[in-house]
């Protein structure tokens, strides 16, 4: 039987992701070249993390209450808990930025976690694969994941957040306690899967993306992006 649902690349995700990659050059440019006040920016920053909670609150109301309806033996309201990675980096950076800097050392895991995994999951949505692309659940993962991406970058391109090769271990530090929630989601709250512990990320690469590559990649590739900004500061500074 044929796939009634559209797939990874449909015309529709295809339009959306070039809109979206528009939208976000665009406003990362109208913000660098007119906002000039800081308190403007704040602004800007907190109303883009309102949007991000919004919408994975969104997300995860439509989840649950899907799961709920097609298995209540097996799924009830406690499963509005994050049990995925994108969803606990959303619902954490959104919090971590409305609240300011006391979640500064969070910021410095959850930005490029949010940058990467949002970027994964926008370029290659797999949900489409069991979902139609207007089904709730489905345009409210796209746009978290989108606002997620779009909050990282307008954080970098402000200076609102500078990478500090001194907090690289915020990193793994932080990955390790969402594989910790996973494990107890898992065991104390008998979520079926959760932080990908058990499964790959994309089926088709089951090594290349394990929660075990994933993390040593993804940290090897933030010591790297932390390592340029520091040998980038001290060029500028003997110049």
């Amino acid at each position: 039987m044929e796939n009634q649902y559209p797939g990874v690349f449909c015309t529709e995700h295809i339009i959306y992701l070039a809109v979206s990659i528009v939208l976000i050059a665009l406003g990362i440019f109208f913000v660098k070249k007119f906002v000039k006040n800081e308190k403007t920016l704040k602004i800007i920053i907190k109303i883009s993390a309102a949007f991000l909670l919004i919408w994975i609150l969104i997300n995860r109301f439509s989840v649950t209450y899907a799961q709920i309806k097609s298995a209540p033996d097996t799924h009830s309201w406690l499963n509005l808990i994050p049990y995925t990675f994108c969803g606990l980096a959303s619902l954490v950076f959104s919090v971590s930025v409305l609240v300011g800097k006391k979640f500064e050392p969070v910021l410095h895991f959850i930005v490029y976690f949010g940058f990467f995994g949002g970027l994964a999951s926008i370029i290659y949505p797999d949900f489409l694969e069991n979902q139609t692309f207007w089904d709730i659940r489905s345009f409210s993962g796209l746009m978290h994941h989108t606002v997620m991406v779009w909050l990282a970058l307008l954080l970098v391109f402000t200076r609102s957040f500078v990478p500090n090769i001194k907090k690289w271990y915020c990193y793994p530090i932080g990955f390790s306690l969402m594989m910790l929630l996973g494990l107890f989601e898992i065991d104390a709250l008998g979520f079926g899967h959760s932080m990908n512990i058990d499964s790959p990320l994309i089926s088709d690469l089951p090594v290349l993306t394990s929660w075990y590559s994933v993390f040593f990649v993804s940290t090897a590739g933030v010591l790297l992006i932390e390592l340029i900004w520091y040998l980038a500061g001290r060029k500028r500074k003997t110049i």
